[in-house]
């Protein structure tokens, strides 16, 4: 077998057996907040949450919002990188702040960061989210 072919099919095995992520959740329906009325208050300014995976022979690569990482043999993180952040964002603002349940709590000026590293034999992806919590009254 010639080493062109053993390339292709070495692509060909990483890309049908190997672990992935994206996560991004991007929902073609919307809810629209209005906050001009003010009925609420800004109780924290730039809460971030993170979360990063890592794999062996892979890759990653961010576009836009979307932040994506592959590889073959997934060394440390979890596969729903988006969620992860967002939970932390949560668990952060409670380190700082109040418990949230049984708040009207929402998240606007939300921005997300994604950060990719691409070695030969290792890959690495960590998404950021950063927001504002405003409570409603």
């Amino acid at each position: 077998m010639k080493s062109y072919q053993l390339g292709a099919l070495f692509l060909l095995v990483l890309l049908f057996t190997g672990c992935s992520n994206s996560g991004m959740f991007i929902a073609s329906n919307s809810t629209e907040v209005q906050l001009n009325e003010g009925n609420y208050t800004i109780v924290a300014k730039n809460v971030t949450g993170s979360a990063e995976s890592a794999y062996i022979l892979g890759g990653s690569f961010s576009w836009g919002m979307a932040t994506n990482s592959f590889g073959l043999i997934p060394l440390e993180g979890s596969k729903t990188l988006y969620k992860d952040a967002r939970e932390n964002l949560w668990i952060n603002f409670e380190a700082e702040h109040e418990p949230i349940e049984g708040k009207k709590l929402a998240l606007v000026n939300v921005q997300y960061d994604g950060a990719t590293s691409n070695f030969i034999l290792y890959t690495k992806a960590k998404v950021t989210i950063t927001a504002d919590v405003i409570e409603f009254e």
